[in-house]
Parts: structure tokens; sequence; C-alpha cells
């Protein structure tokens, strides 16, 4: 760093970006909530129908929506490497771009990388992120390096040349996930709005001028009413439930230890707070208004929007990360307060990767113990999986890292794995497995396995698994209890593979 400790050297911020993906080096696959049911569903992707076993079960039939960052990914990278070092390098790459894209904002906001952008790093590896919406953090990476290049002077004084350019970047994100596509309008259109109004004072024009100036970013979704629209209604709901939504910004660094995730969730905001109201810390307004905008959206919208869950939890990181980007120092500030902020943005991105990079060791190892019992699954099985949780599961999120462990049972041993999405005009995989009955999708995956609200969930689901299908895998986060009907076949840590007992 520089003397006065205020901004980054160029140089350092590539080693900010390898830094920030070490966490990610060790397992073998980036041990994160949903990862392995995309991975599965990559896989059917790849096979193409190809595989009798699979596509008895499965149906992928490509289309364009709105929902497609890492498919296109692993469609070009699956029969380079393989499937799993696929999954590896998704996450290797999400994490990349999301920390450079903050760097670059930073720069473009500031003229130079300021140390206020090194408390955002560990954001990256952020709720959203160890939940495994990669699609998402895929897009709202894409978002935040675009944001970066349209506030760029070389843009901003070619605004015909960047209108047809972010035509195509703004469709490139919406192909991605649509609702990164959405994040993009909202910061460049508040950015813009901000830009303008600093300039003129006038309210409607900047108003007017910024959404002229913006409108390429509609281009995807003009053209997208061009398509055949599913019939299907994708549900939206959870509206204004506020504890839920205190407790995901109190999350949004939600990893392993609960005291040590929240505790840094309140040290960001007090750093928020410290330096938003400092007269020695000027805010880019752009920036700042688009976390706060984001702060309002997080607030009034639902929780589900068009059938995905935890819509609103998906912003918390970025509306943190901008918050501190958009601080810099003044000239007024005291090089003892530079050295303080220098010091404590340092020790927090240490700390927080530091303990995410132990976190994964420790959580790859715990999926690897678990998804052991899939050796001994025959090729080819009706398998019905059950993730079996405790009643205060709706609390936990994604501290339970196995709720698509039987994503692995598809991928390693091509039996049947009721973790999928099925959703029209949301995925493109189909499933089609009637011996299982009820058990397709992944709304049947994850059950309550002990005594709750008057009935145990799992042992009633059990009870319904079709007398067709032989066997039962159930990853124990309950209390382990017997099984009428059936024998235990392998076990390994929690997990324990059952068959059906014969009369």
């Amino acid at each position: 760093m520089k003397s006065d400790l205020s901004t980054i050297p160029p140089r350092w911020c590539a080693a900010l970006v390898l830094l920030a993906i070490v966490p990610l080096l060790y397992p073998a696959v980036p041990p994160l909530t949903d990862l392995p049911g995309h991975m599965s569903r990559f896989m059917v992707q790849m096979d193409g129908g190809r595989s009798a076993g699979i596509a008895r079960w499965y149906t992928f039939e490509w289309n364009l929506l709105p929902n497609l960052g890492t498919d296109l990914i692993a469609w070009v990278l699956e029969p380079l490497i393989g499937l799993e070092p696929t999954m590896k390098a998704i996450g290797l790459l999400i994490v990349g771009l999301q920390v450079a894209g903050y760097l670059l904002l930073s720069r473009a906001a500031h003229g130079r990388v300021m140390v206020t952008a090194l408390f955002a790093i560990p954001l990256a590896l952020g709720n959203p992120f160890q939940y495994g919406f990669i699609n998402f953090v895929l897009g709202t990476a894409l978002a935040t390096l675009a944001l970066a290049w349209w506030m760029s002077p070389s843009m901003a004084a070619r605004p015909r040349l960047r209108w047809a350019v972010f035509a195509i970047v703004a469709s490139v994100i919406w192909v991605c996930h649509l609702a990164a596509w959405a994040l993009l309008c909202v910061l460049v259109g508040c950015c813009e709005l901000a830009a303008r109004y600093e300039r003129s004072g006038r309210i409607g024009w900047s108003l007017l001028t910024g959404f002229l100036a913006s409108t390429c970013l509609l281009v995807p979704q003009v053209l997208s009413l061009l398509l055949p629209q599913s019939g299907e209604h994708l549900p939206s709901g959870l509206w204004f439930v506020v504890p839920v939504k205190l407790y995901h910004l109190a999350n949004v660094l939600a990893d392993r230890w609960e005291g040590w995730d929240y505790g840094c969730a309140v040290a960001l905001a007090v750093v928020i707070g410290v330096l938003w109201r400092s007269r020695a810390v000027a805010l880019h307004k752009g920036l700042a208004l688009a976390s706060v905008v984001l702060l309002a959206l997080y607030f009034v919208m639902p929780g589900v929007a068009y059938g995905s869950a935890y819509a609103d939890m998906r912003l918390t990181p970025t509306i943190l990360a901008l918050a501190l980007i958009c601080a810099r120092p003044r000239s007024e500030m005291s090089p003892r307060a530079r050295q303080v902020l220098a010091v404590a943005a340092i020790v927090f991105m240490l700390a927080r990767l530091g303990g995410n990079t132990v976190s994964m060791a420790m959580w790859d190892r715990q999926i690897r113990q678990e998804t052991a019992v899939v050796d001994a699954v025959p090729r080819g099985s009706q398998l019905v999986t059950f993730i079996s949780q405790p009643c205060r599961a709706q609390w936990l999120q994604n501290r339970i890292r196995d709720t698509h462990a039987a994503s692995y049972a598809l991928t390693r041993r091509h039996a049947f794995a009721n973790d999928q999405w099925q959703m029209t005009g949301g995925q493109l995989l189909r499933i089609h497995n009637p011996v299982t009955g009820p058990f397709q999708d992944a709304e049947t995956g994850s059950m309550v396995g002990e005594q709750c609200q008057g009935f145990n969930q799992l042992l009633r689901a059990v009870k319904n698994v079709p007398p067709e299908v032989p066997l039962l895998w159930i990853v124990w986060h309950s209390p382990e209890m017997p099984l009428p009907g059936w024998r235990e076949a392998a076990r390994s840590h929690n997990s324990v593979l059952y068959r059906r007992q014969t009369p």
C-alpha cells in the first residue's frame, strides 16, 4: 500500500483475488448447499439421453431462459476436465470474478482502489454463495464488473458505443440469471441518476436522461417477449416478514460458526455506520444510492419470487459491499485514523478468509464421509433419499450442507435422486419416475426427523415410500431411530443406507 494506507496498489489486486479463492482450493467439490443438485443436472445435460438408466428418469431439453449461467460453462468445461473438476472451476471462477468486480468498482468510483474494499472481499463468500445459488452469484459478479465498466471514463465518454456494448452485456447477464440482470438495471440506474443530478441539480431531467441512457439494459427483456411463454405460474410469497429479513442481514456471512458469523456481520454494520457518519469520509453518491435503494427493495420484495426461494436474502452481500466500497477517506482524515482503518480492513479480511478455509475443509470432510455409502448402491437403483433435520430446521439455513446428498448417488452410481428442481420456465430438466411415487423432486428430500407440531414428518414419509423402491438413504441430523420394514445396508458417519426387508 501507499504510505497513507488509504489505497491499494494495482499490483496487489491480483494477489487479493487469488487470496479470496484459497478457501476453495482443498475441497474436491465446493461444499455449497445446492451445488450437488446443479452438478447432477449438468450430468443429465451432458449425457443427452445416451445412458438408458438416466434417460428413463430424466429429460433435458435445451431452451433459452434466464437461468443458464453455469449450465453453459459446464457445457464447455465438462468434456475437457470432467464433472467434479468443472464444479470446482465454477466455484473458483465465481469468487474470483466477484472479488475482481469489487476492486474494479472501487477504482471506477474513486480513481483508485480504496482500502475500504478489503472489508467487502469476504462478502464474495457470503450466504448466497454458501447456499450454492451459483447462477445468481455468477450473474451478480458479472453485474458488478459490468457496473465498473459502465462507470469507467472510457465508456462514459462514448455514450453511443456504451449503449451498443451494454445491450450485449445486459443480454449475457440476463441469460445468466434474471435477478442478476434486474440487479444490474438498479445499479446502473442509481449511478446514472446520482451522476446526472450532481451535474445538473434537476431531478426530473436527471431521471429522464438517465433512463434514456440506460435503455440498452432493457434489450434482453424486450426480446424475451418474442419467446414462447411458459404456461406454468411461478409463485411468489412471504411478503414483509421483517424478522426473517433482519435474520438474513445478520446471517449475510453465514458459514459454520453462528456466533462468529453474526459477530462479523455486526462488525461490518459498525464499520459502515462509522464511515457514513464521518466527516473525514466521502461517499460516492451513485454507489451509496444503489446501496440504499437495494436495502429498500430488500424489505419490500417477497422472500419467494417467481418460484425462487430466498430471493430477498440474495441481495444482502451486495447491499453491504456497495455501502463499503462507496466510502473513500478524505484528505482531512488523520494518518492515525487511516492506519486504524487499514489494519481493521486487513485483519477482518484475513480472519474471515481464514475461517472460510478451515470451514470449507471441514464441510468437505463431512460430505466425503456421508457420501461414502453411495459405493454400496447398485448402479441404476431406484432410491429415495431423505435428509432428517431437527424441528428448528427452518433456522438452520445452509448450516446443513448435505441437503442435496442424493445427487452424489446420481452422478456416481446413476441411481435416482429425488433432489432435483422441476419448474417449467425455470429449469430445463424434467423428471419422470412413477416408481418413486410422490418422491420426485427437491421438495421431497428434507424432512423433520423428530416429533414436531404433533407428528414426525420423516416417519410419515418413510411409510409412504412405494414398495417398488428397494433402497432408502437417510442422512441423520436428528436423533436416529429404527425404521420398521428396513434394515441397515451401509453406514458412514451420520449417513445410513437401508434396504427394504422382504417378508
